[in-house]
């Protein structure tokens, strides 16, 4: 990849050794440049103000409420997207760092490759959490909250009405297992649910992904509820003719 088509970030760190080993992986990586780095919370706005990146990947040590207020302002009228490096968090601070504009979580023990992937990932509009978090998200609007980040999947070449899963494209079967990841199943649920190996649940998400025009599994869900495909029970939802 060329200069001019690498992602430019900007990276937040107040642990010097492993802020050190960042942008050393960073100098290597040949798709992203890191055009400035904050060494505490109080140099990061300036530094955004001046470089405009399109990515924040923040690992700081700040308390929940301290983050959320940091991403108010990061994403307070800027087009830029932010990942958040951390480990042992609970998932209840992940979902209200989601609600105050962050696009993912990556945990500071993840492989050089993941973080790559996870920072691409999200700098082209997506989110990335834990496989784990589903269930949370799940159960949140069980109980009447809401788990959807600010920022939705790009659902505008779709209709957003109650509808079966025929009018998106789907198969019956992909219904299903939209239902049963709704439902809080792993893929290896999913397949003793429907008698099917691990391997082909994975095919049909991958086909459901593709048709739905999400990336993941945290944008699949919301996607199902908030478009009628499955109620937050993980039914399907039926049609209205």
């Amino acid at each position: 990849m060329s200069d001019h088509t690498r992602l430019p970030i900007l990276l937040a760190s107040d642990f010097p050794i492993f802020r050190e080993s960042l942008k050393a992986h960073f100098e290597a990586t040949s798709d992203i440049e890191l055009v400035a780095c904050a060494n505490s919370k109080d140099e990061l706005m300036p530094l955004l103000e001046a470089h405009r990146p399109k990515l924040v990947l923040l690992d700081l040590n700040l308390d929940c409420n301290e983050l959320c207020s940091l991403l108010d302002a990061i994403h307070r009228n800027k087009d830029v997207s932010s990942l958040i490096m951390s480990d042992e968090v609970e998932s209840s601070h992940v979902i209200e760092w989601l609600r105050h504009g962050a696009n993912g979580v990556v945990p500071r023990r993840t492989s050089p490759e993941l973080l790559t992937k996870s920072i691409t990932t999200v700098s082209a509009g997506h989110f990335w959490v834990s496989r784990l978090m589903i269930t949370d998200f799940v159960t949140m609007i069980r109980q009447g909250g809401t788990a959807a980040p600010s920022k939705t999947p790009d659902t505008n070449r779709i209709q957003t009405s109650d509808t079966d899963v025929s009018r998106f494209g789907l198969t019956r079967r992909e219904g299903q297992i939209i239902g049963a990841l709704v439902d809080g199943q792993t893929n290896k649920d999913i397949a003793e649910t429907f008698g099917i190996s691990e391997y082909t649940v994975k095919h049909h998400l991958t086909s459901v992904y593709d048709k739905l025009g999400v990336y993941n599994r945290v944008e699949l869900v919301l996607f199902a509820i908030n478009n009628g495909i499955c109620n937050a029970t993980g039914n399907l939802v039926p049609s209205a003719s």
